[in-house]
Protein backbone atom coordinates (compact mmCIF):
# COMPACT_ATOMS: atom_id res chain seq x y z
CA UNK A 1 0.00 0.00 0.00
CA UNK A 2 2.82 2.37 0.89
CA UNK A 3 4.53 1.67 -2.44
CA UNK A 4 1.34 2.43 -4.34
CA UNK A 5 0.93 5.70 -2.44
CA UNK A 6 4.51 6.70 -3.25
CA UNK A 7 3.95 5.92 -6.93
CA UNK A 8 0.79 8.01 -6.96
CA UNK A 9 2.59 10.94 -5.32
CA UNK A 10 5.39 10.64 -7.86
CA UNK A 11 2.91 10.66 -10.74
CA UNK A 12 1.18 13.73 -9.29
CA UNK A 13 4.53 15.50 -8.99
CA UNK A 14 5.50 14.66 -12.56
CA UNK A 15 2.13 15.86 -13.83
CA UNK A 16 2.43 19.08 -11.85
CA UNK A 17 5.93 19.80 -13.17
CA UNK A 18 4.88 18.98 -16.71
CA UNK A 19 1.90 21.30 -16.37
CA UNK A 20 4.14 24.11 -15.10
CA UNK A 21 6.58 23.61 -17.97
CA UNK A 22 3.75 23.59 -20.46
CA UNK A 23 2.27 26.73 -18.89
CA UNK A 24 5.60 28.54 -19.03
CA UNK A 25 6.04 27.53 -22.66
CA UNK A 26 2.56 28.80 -23.45
CA UNK A 27 3.17 32.12 -21.69
CA UNK A 28 6.51 32.55 -23.48
CA UNK A 29 4.77 31.85 -26.77
CA UNK A 30 2.11 34.53 -26.32
CA UNK A 31 4.36 37.11 -24.57
CA UNK A 32 5.19 39.98 -26.98
CA UNK A 33 8.84 40.28 -27.96
CA UNK A 34 10.49 43.29 -26.33
CA UNK A 35 14.03 44.56 -26.80
CA UNK A 36 16.17 47.65 -26.36
CA UNK A 37 17.11 49.06 -29.76
CA UNK A 38 20.78 48.71 -30.61
CA UNK A 39 22.87 51.88 -30.78
CA UNK A 40 23.68 53.05 -34.25
CA UNK A 41 27.35 53.34 -35.11
CA UNK A 42 27.16 57.14 -35.05
CA UNK A 43 25.42 57.24 -31.66
CA UNK A 44 27.96 54.81 -30.20
CA UNK A 45 30.77 57.02 -31.48
CA UNK A 46 29.11 60.10 -30.00
CA UNK A 47 28.80 58.48 -26.55
CA UNK A 48 32.38 57.23 -26.69
CA UNK A 49 33.85 60.69 -27.31
CA UNK A 50 32.02 62.43 -24.44
CA UNK A 51 34.26 61.46 -21.46
CA UNK A 52 37.38 63.02 -23.03
CA UNK A 53 35.53 66.12 -24.15
CA UNK A 54 34.09 66.58 -20.67
CA UNK A 55 37.61 66.36 -19.21
CA UNK A 56 38.54 69.31 -21.45
CA UNK A 57 35.70 71.45 -20.13
CA UNK A 58 36.06 74.03 -17.36
CA UNK A 59 33.77 76.30 -15.39
CA UNK A 60 34.88 79.92 -14.90
CA UNK A 61 33.90 82.16 -11.99
CA UNK A 62 34.73 85.86 -11.95
CA UNK A 63 33.77 88.06 -8.96
CA UNK A 64 33.85 91.44 -10.67
CA UNK A 65 32.86 94.97 -9.70
CA UNK A 66 30.11 96.25 -11.98
CA UNK A 67 29.05 99.77 -11.07
CA UNK A 68 28.68 100.00 -7.29
CA UNK A 69 28.29 96.29 -6.59
CA UNK A 70 30.24 93.08 -6.85
CA UNK A 71 28.76 90.33 -8.99
CA UNK A 72 30.05 86.88 -9.85
CA UNK A 73 30.02 86.19 -13.55
CA UNK A 74 29.85 82.51 -14.34
CA UNK A 75 30.82 80.95 -17.62
CA UNK A 76 32.29 77.89 -19.26
CA UNK A 77 35.36 77.15 -21.32
CA UNK A 78 37.49 74.53 -23.04
CA UNK A 79 41.16 73.54 -22.78
CA UNK A 80 42.98 73.86 -26.10
CA UNK A 81 46.70 73.55 -25.23
CA UNK A 82 49.04 72.24 -22.54
CA UNK A 83 52.74 72.61 -21.73
CA UNK A 84 54.35 69.88 -19.66
CA UNK A 85 57.39 70.18 -17.42
CA UNK A 86 58.00 70.55 -13.70
CA UNK A 87 55.50 69.48 -11.07
CA UNK A 88 52.46 70.95 -12.80
CA UNK A 89 51.20 71.16 -16.36
CA UNK A 90 50.33 74.56 -17.80
CA UNK A 91 46.99 74.62 -19.59
CA UNK A 92 45.41 77.19 -21.91
CA UNK A 93 41.63 77.50 -22.16
CA UNK A 94 39.15 79.55 -24.17
CA UNK A 95 36.13 81.41 -22.81
CA UNK A 96 34.55 84.82 -23.52
CA UNK A 97 35.59 88.37 -22.68
CA UNK A 98 32.18 88.84 -21.07
CA UNK A 99 32.99 86.16 -18.48
CA UNK A 100 36.40 87.61 -17.52
CA UNK A 101 35.40 91.30 -17.73
CA UNK A 102 37.30 93.66 -15.40
CA UNK A 103 39.57 90.89 -14.09
CA UNK A 104 43.08 89.66 -14.76
CA UNK A 105 42.53 86.50 -12.68
CA UNK A 106 39.54 84.18 -12.43
CA UNK A 107 38.63 80.97 -10.59
CA UNK A 108 38.51 77.80 -12.66
CA UNK A 109 36.81 74.51 -11.80
CA UNK A 110 38.04 71.42 -13.64
CA UNK A 111 36.14 68.22 -14.43
CA UNK A 112 37.12 66.80 -11.02
CA UNK A 113 35.70 69.85 -9.26
CA UNK A 114 39.15 71.20 -8.36
CA UNK A 115 39.33 74.98 -7.86
CA UNK A 116 42.31 76.69 -9.54
CA UNK A 117 43.33 80.31 -10.10
CA UNK A 118 43.70 81.27 -13.75
CA UNK A 119 45.32 84.24 -15.49
CA UNK A 120 43.55 86.13 -18.29
CA UNK A 121 46.08 86.65 -21.09
CA UNK A 122 44.17 88.98 -23.44
CA UNK A 123 41.87 91.07 -21.28
CA UNK A 124 40.07 93.81 -23.26
CA UNK A 125 38.26 96.93 -22.11
CA UNK A 126 36.15 97.09 -25.25
CA UNK A 127 35.65 94.70 -28.17
CA UNK A 128 33.48 94.06 -31.19
CA UNK A 129 30.85 91.32 -31.28
CA UNK A 130 33.15 88.91 -33.13
CA UNK A 131 36.06 89.57 -30.72
CA UNK A 132 34.37 88.19 -27.60
CA UNK A 133 37.05 85.56 -26.96
CA UNK A 134 39.34 85.35 -23.92
CA UNK A 135 42.34 83.09 -23.30
CA UNK A 136 43.10 81.82 -19.80
CA UNK A 137 46.27 80.15 -18.52
CA UNK A 138 46.40 77.98 -15.39
CA UNK A 139 48.56 75.26 -13.84
CA UNK A 140 47.37 71.90 -12.54
CA UNK A 141 48.75 68.51 -11.54
CA UNK A 142 45.65 66.88 -13.06
CA UNK A 143 45.79 65.04 -16.38
CA UNK A 144 43.19 67.07 -18.27
CA UNK A 145 42.13 66.52 -21.86
CA UNK A 146 43.07 68.98 -24.60
CA UNK A 147 40.81 69.64 -27.59
CA UNK A 148 42.65 70.25 -30.84
CA UNK A 149 42.48 73.80 -32.13
CA UNK A 150 42.40 73.68 -35.93
CA UNK A 151 40.93 75.70 -38.74
CA UNK A 152 38.01 74.64 -40.90
CA UNK A 153 38.56 74.81 -44.64
CA UNK A 154 36.75 77.85 -46.01
CA UNK A 155 35.07 75.69 -48.64
CA UNK A 156 33.39 73.48 -46.01
CA UNK A 157 29.76 74.40 -45.28
CA UNK A 158 28.49 73.97 -41.72
CA UNK A 159 24.84 74.58 -42.59
CA UNK A 160 22.40 71.98 -41.20
CA UNK A 161 25.11 69.97 -39.45
CA UNK A 162 24.30 68.64 -35.96
CA UNK A 163 26.13 70.18 -33.02
CA UNK A 164 26.21 70.06 -29.23
CA UNK A 165 28.01 71.79 -26.41
CA UNK A 166 29.49 70.90 -23.02
CA UNK A 167 28.93 73.59 -20.42
CA UNK A 168 28.15 74.40 -16.78
CA UNK A 169 24.74 76.09 -16.97
CA UNK A 170 23.89 77.02 -13.38
CA UNK A 171 26.48 75.91 -10.85
CA UNK A 172 29.28 73.39 -10.45
CA UNK A 173 26.60 70.90 -9.39
CA UNK A 174 25.97 70.67 -13.14
CA UNK A 175 29.64 70.80 -14.14
CA UNK A 176 30.27 69.98 -17.81
CA UNK A 177 26.69 69.18 -18.73
CA UNK A 178 26.16 67.87 -22.29
CA UNK A 179 23.56 69.93 -24.14
CA UNK A 180 21.01 68.60 -26.60
CA UNK A 181 22.12 67.92 -30.18
CA UNK A 182 20.72 70.59 -32.52
CA UNK A 183 21.19 71.96 -36.02
CA UNK A 184 23.33 74.79 -37.35
CA UNK A 185 21.05 77.32 -39.02
CA UNK A 186 23.80 79.20 -40.82
CA UNK A 187 27.09 81.08 -40.55
CA UNK A 188 26.97 84.88 -40.75
CA UNK A 189 29.99 87.19 -40.32
CA UNK A 190 32.08 84.75 -38.26
CA UNK A 191 29.01 83.79 -36.18
CA UNK A 192 27.56 80.28 -36.16
CA UNK A 193 23.82 80.41 -35.47
CA UNK A 194 22.46 77.23 -33.88
CA UNK A 195 19.73 75.86 -31.63
CA UNK A 196 21.27 73.93 -28.73
CA UNK A 197 20.08 74.81 -25.22
CA UNK A 198 22.30 77.57 -23.87
CA UNK A 199 21.59 79.73 -20.84
CA UNK A 200 23.30 81.65 -18.04
CA UNK A 201 26.65 80.02 -17.30
CA UNK A 202 27.14 78.45 -20.72
CA UNK A 203 28.75 81.45 -22.40
CA UNK A 204 32.31 80.58 -23.35
CA UNK A 205 31.48 76.91 -23.82
CA UNK A 206 32.77 74.91 -26.81
CA UNK A 207 30.57 74.08 -29.79
CA UNK A 208 31.26 70.62 -31.22
CA UNK A 209 30.22 68.70 -34.33
CA UNK A 210 28.24 65.69 -33.16
CA UNK A 211 29.61 63.45 -35.89
CA UNK A 212 33.32 63.99 -35.13
CA UNK A 213 33.69 65.91 -31.85
CA UNK A 214 35.54 68.64 -33.77
CA UNK A 215 35.64 72.04 -32.06
CA UNK A 216 33.99 74.52 -34.44
CA UNK A 217 33.27 77.54 -32.26
CA UNK A 218 32.90 79.20 -28.86
CA UNK A 219 29.41 80.11 -27.66
CA UNK A 220 28.98 83.83 -26.99
CA UNK A 221 25.24 84.53 -27.05
CA UNK A 222 21.95 82.86 -26.18
CA UNK A 223 18.43 84.04 -26.90
CA UNK A 224 15.98 84.86 -24.12
CA UNK A 225 12.44 86.08 -23.61
CA UNK A 226 11.41 89.56 -22.53
CA UNK A 227 11.25 88.19 -19.00
CA UNK A 228 14.87 87.08 -19.14
CA UNK A 229 14.15 83.36 -19.40
CA UNK A 230 16.34 81.36 -21.83
CA UNK A 231 14.84 80.12 -25.09
CA UNK A 232 16.05 77.23 -27.20
CA UNK A 233 15.80 79.22 -30.39
CA UNK A 234 18.67 81.22 -31.81
CA UNK A 235 22.09 81.05 -30.17
CA UNK A 236 25.47 82.17 -31.49
CA UNK A 237 29.06 80.97 -31.43
CA UNK A 238 32.13 82.63 -32.90
CA UNK A 239 33.54 80.52 -35.75
CA UNK A 240 36.71 78.61 -34.84
CA UNK A 241 38.72 80.28 -37.63
CA UNK A 242 37.97 83.68 -36.11
CA UNK A 243 38.76 82.34 -32.62
CA UNK A 244 42.20 81.18 -33.80
CA UNK A 245 42.88 84.60 -35.34
CA UNK A 246 42.14 86.25 -32.00
CA UNK A 247 44.33 84.07 -29.76
CA UNK A 248 47.13 82.57 -31.85
CA UNK A 249 49.54 85.36 -30.85
CA UNK A 250 49.19 84.33 -27.19
CA UNK A 251 49.78 80.58 -27.66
Amino acid sequence: MKKILNILLLLVLIFTLSSCTALEAYVDNIRPTTYAPALTESEAGFIEMLPDLKRAGISVNNPTILGDETQTRKGSGVIIKKETGGLNTVYYALTTQWVVENSLTVTIFTENGTSISGQVLNSKISYEADEDIALIRFSSSEDLHVVELKRIDEGVSLDNLTIFSIATPISTAYLNFVTNPALIMGVYDNRIVHGTNLNFGTLGSPLYLKSTGELIGINVKYSFTAGGRPEVLINEAIHINRVIDLVEGYL
